[in-house]
């Protein structure tokens, strides 16, 4: 087995939130509580965004989206296959069909020329997401989109802190979504959100995360419950407290966290940038990556991950093209791009606990071939 001292993913949990837990679990509430609404807005003032949802994972987030939206079975929405599934799976849930455009075969994200060219009178939305953190091409996606008088969604799992041409993601599009899972930049062990630049749709998000039930006009009844009315389908996509609780606490250490990781990706592209048989993804002096990881394309890819593997260093793919599975539809070959990116592209740690002598580890062996 190898031995992996230096993780591709590690959580960081300020030891703040564990006191904070634990004053939760001594309360009242520790479902869906003011602690949502608290952090809703923290994290909504710390990185200049309108309108967030609370929810419980960043799948929860885009299928409120596209519920919202109006997507239904037999619609079409043009996305992305270079992501995690969570991207995806909530276009199956809503009975609609998922068309994958082609990548950019240097960034690994979404290419506009491909999305135009997929968009039929059956597309309700186009979807995207920023790969590792680094946002895709938002105005050409957004002159498609327009063109058509169709709605972006951005899936920001991987992108919380990063900027497009000077505005945070989450200010831009009509919705994104957001990830607090484990291994995120900012985690509550499990969570998400939704952000929309519309009231109204964060009000329809609201309710139908809490299985339709509108809690801010139910009104309080003697018998001991509520009267209310449910009018829309809803599910059951809410917080906890418990999570709230971690996701406020860990606020507090998200510029430390954007900062520890740009030092390392910094390191990496100034010592990376002449290695044989290996390439860096361009920088863009428009947008500002999170760097949840570091992505490099290498030949002999195989070969790559097995040194650095039984030399204690974690490296990972992280996601699989996702029409690899048999679910959405099969390995396309017309996907120049993506069949390009998806045989040499690997992911290096840039966590919190990633020492900068880690990080020289890491180059060092590198350096060495494989």
């Amino acid at each position: 087995m190898w031995k992996k001292s230096i993780p591709m993913f590690y959580p960081s949990v300020p030891d703040s939130a564990i006191q904070k837990v634990a004053d939760v679990l001594r309360g009242k509430w520790i479902g869906q509580g003011n602690l949502i609404d608290e952090f809703e807005q923290k994290f909504s003032s710390v990185l200049h965004i309108p309108h967030v949802v609370g929810v419980n994972n960043s799948a929860s987030a885009i299928r409120l989206a596209l519920s919202i939206i109006g997507v239904g079975p037999g619609d079409e929405v043009v996305t992305t296959p270079m992501t995690c599934t969570l991207t995806n799976m909530p276009i199956l849930e809503q009975y609609a069909i998922p068309v994958f455009a082609d990548i950019q075969a240097d960034t690994g994200n979404i290419n506009p020329v491909s999305v135009a060219a997929h968009i039929t009178k059956k597309t309700k939305a186009v979807v995207c997401t920023h790969w590792s953190g680094t946002p895709c091409d938002l105005k050409e996606l957004h002159e498609v989109a327009r063109a058509h008088k169709l709605p972006v969604i951005e899936d920001a799992s991987e992108a919380v802190g990063a900027q497009y041409r000077g505005s945070y993601i989450g200010s831009i599009s009509r919705f994104t979504a957001f990830s607090f899972q484990a291994v995120q930049i900012l985690t509550m062990g499990e969570g998400g959100a939704l952000v929309a630049r519309r009231k109204s749709d964060a009000a329809r998000a609201r309710i139908q995360r809490w299985f339709g039930i509108d809690r801010v006009s139910r009104i309080p009844t003697t018998e001991g419950y509520y009267d209310f009315n449910i009018t829309q389908v809803g599910y059951g996509y809410h917080l906890t407290n418990i999570q709230a609780v971690i996701g406020i606490e860990s606020l507090r250490m998200l510029s430390k966290a954007l900062n520890h990781r740009e030092k390392i990706v910094s390191l990496y592209r100034k010592r990376l940038g002449n290695v044989h048989g290996l390439r860096l993804l361009p920088t863009y002096n428009d947008r500002i990556s999170s760097n949840h990881f570091f992505t490099i394309l290498v030949k002999n890819r195989k070969d790559f991950c097995r040194k650095l593997h039984e030399l204690g260093v974690e490296v990972s793919i992280v996601h699989e093209r996702n029409d690899k599975y048999k679910v959405f539809g099969g390995i396309r070959k017309d996907l120049f791009g993506l069949n390009r990116f998806s045989k040499s592209y690997i992911a290096l740690p840039t966590h919190l606990a990633v020492r900068l002598s880690d990080a020289e580890r890491i180059i060092s062996i590198i350096k060495t071939g494989w």
